[in-house]
Parts: structure tokens; sequence; C-alpha cells
């Protein structure tokens, strides 16, 4: 049986999917007024703080505590690692990336492609395509597959223009 905190959980899950994120907020508010110590329920206000509302001191706030809360909840650390990389904070981005590398469960694929992201921002395009391949190693998604050939494409692009 679900306890009612991982009902509200699922419910600001699903009214995140349908669009909704100020009302997904509200029931998350709900769920850490009760329980400030949830780490998925921090994680997903994280997510949100990131994505929708690019409050960034909000959400690198609510990773932290979700880390400290929930450190083998894996979702978490490839949203933080994505803000960190957004915010060219790069010797973090390695150690949050790194980090999420001993997470059971965690999508190699994603971490190897933000370790590409990583080193592409640096213009250190060998290095780019070495990750966009070990993504390619994990991904079991045809979909995905794309995504990275496009990424190592792209870096072969700009590793010969700007040579």
């Amino acid at each position: 049986m679900i306890d009612p905190t991982e009902k509200q959980y699922l419910k600001a899950r699903s009214l995140l999917s349908e669009g909704k994120p100020d009302e997904a907020v509200q029931e998350l508010s709900l769920i850490l007024a009760l329980q400030p110590d949830n780490g998925k329920g921090q994680a997903l206000l994280g997510h949100l703080m990131f994505r929708y509302f690019k409050d960034y001191v909000g959400a690198e706030n609510a990773f932290r505590n979700a880390i400290k809360q929930a450190p083998t909840y894996a979702e978490l650390y490839i949203d933080y690692a994505e803000m960190l990389l957004v915010l060219e904070r790069y010797t973090e981005t390695v150690a949050i990336l790194n980090k999420s590398l001993e997470v059971p469960g965690i999508e190699k694929d994603k971490v190897n492609r933000l370790f590409g992201m990583l080193y592409e921002r640096q213009t250190k395009w060998d290095e780019a395509i070495a990750y966009y391949n070990k993504s390619l190693i994990f991904t079991f998604s045809n979909e995905d597959l794309k995504i990275y050939e496009a990424d190592i494409a792209r870096c072969l692009m700009k590793k010969g223009k700007v040579q």
C-alpha cells in the first residue's frame, strides 16, 4: 500500500507531466511541510525550480537537500549536474557526475552525455567525442542513440571548423 506522502509525490509528478508546474509545486509544498527530509520531494522541487522557474539558487538548495536525504535517488544527479553545467560550474559538475556513477541504477548513457557536453563546452572535442561514444555503448534506446550520434557529428564538425 502506498503511503499518503507517496501519493502526493505521484500526484505532483502527474501534475508536472500534465504541464502544471505551479500546481506541482503546491503539492510538493504540502509534502515538504510535513516531511522536510523527503529526498524525492526535494529532488522534484529542484527539478521544477531549475527547469520551469529558472530559480538556480532554490534548485541548488533542493538538490543539495535531496542528496543528503536520498543519496541513492538517481534522477536527481542528472538534473543537478545539468544545472551546474548550464551555470558553467565545471569542477562541481565533474564532482556530481563522478558521485552519480556510484549510485545504483544511474543511467550511465546520460551521465556520459553530460561529460561529453562538459568537454564540448570547453572545446575539448576529442574528450567530448569519447564520452558521447560511451553514451552510445550504454544506451538501449534507439531515440537516444540518434541523439548521441548527432552529438558526435556536431563535435566532429566543430573540430574541423576550429582547427
